[in-house]
């Protein structure tokens, strides 16, 4: 059944469902290996282990897209500050031995990488950009899970019997907004997978994915939303309706880039 056209960011609850929707969005920021391009994300199937997944992954395929520019930058280089991390939480033990703070260690380095002109010192890998670009995708026309919303956790409580999977095993505690949006994959993709397989919403349709705000926060110029979107028609054999309407390469001056860096605390050359 074809869905009802509604203005983008029209919110309403499904009458048979409880599931707090959303309309929209008419496009979104995706950012992709170009060999690959934006609408060929990684099958999932029967038997991988959804802790390797994405959030809200699902058997098949799913692809995420954001709002906002710096958004869209931000899901992509928060990865490689984690890694930073890590790799400055390592050398605690030789700064105690030479009785230096772990900040003041740490900057000793970043500084002689710089003089060095060392790779290092650059934090992301100069091919970082090289094969990558920034899509704007087209939804189709469709209602969009609420993952936030109030009215969404307690329609899937009274949706779904527990107990729900967890990393940590079955838990029959009810569910919250930090299990809807948390890092347990296990937990997550299973409320995904449960959505898409069983929901049906009163207009006839099926939701196009679940929309969500960004682990990293809203930024100052933009929304912070991001949508998970199930690609139902490719994973049955039909042609996606979803359109990528412009490919743009990521340039080193880029706005958004330069301010993700920014708030991520990495750095290019």
């Amino acid at each position: 059944m074809t869905a009802s056209v509604a203005e983008p960011g029209t919110r309403r609850i499904c009458q048979d469902t409880g599931l707090a929707l959303v309309a929209g969005p008419v496009s979104s920021f995706r950012i992709a290996r170009e060999s690959y391009g934006a609408l060929a994300p990684k099958l999932r199937e029967s038997g991988d282990d959804p802790g390797s997944w994405s959030r809200y992954d699902t058997i098949g395929r799913t692809i995420y897209s954001s709002a906002d520019r710096v958004t869209a930058f931000m899901e992509l280089l928060a990865s490689y500050r984690t890694d930073i991390n890590v790799e400055r939480r390592a050398l605690q033990p030789a700064a105690d031995a030479v009785g230096m703070s772990l900040d003041d260690y740490w900057n000793n380095i970043v500084s002689e990488w710089d003089e060095a002109s060392n790779m290092k010192a650059m934090w992301l890998p100069r091919t970082f950009r090289d094969g990558r670009a920034l899509y704007t995708i087209e939804y189709p026309d469709g209602w969009w899970i609420d993952a936030s919303a109030t009215e969404t956790i307690a329609a899937i409580h009274d949706l779904f019997a527990g107990p729900w999977p967890t990393k940590d095993g079955e838990s029959e505690n009810p569910l919250t907004l930090s299990d809807l949006t948390g890092d347990d994959r296990v937990l997550t993709t299973a409320i995904a997978a449960a959505i898409r397989e069983h929901v049906q919403l009163d207009d006839g349709t099926l939701p196009l994915g679940i929309q969500f705000l960004s682990k990293h926060g809203r930024p100052a110029d933009g929304s912070g939303l991001c949508w998970a979107y199930w690609m139902r028609q490719v994973d049955s054999g039909l042609d996606e309706p979803a359109k990528v309407t412009r490919t743009e390469p990521i340039l080193e001056d880029d706005a958004a880039f330069k301010a993700a860096q920014v708030l991520c605390k990495i750095k290019s050359r």
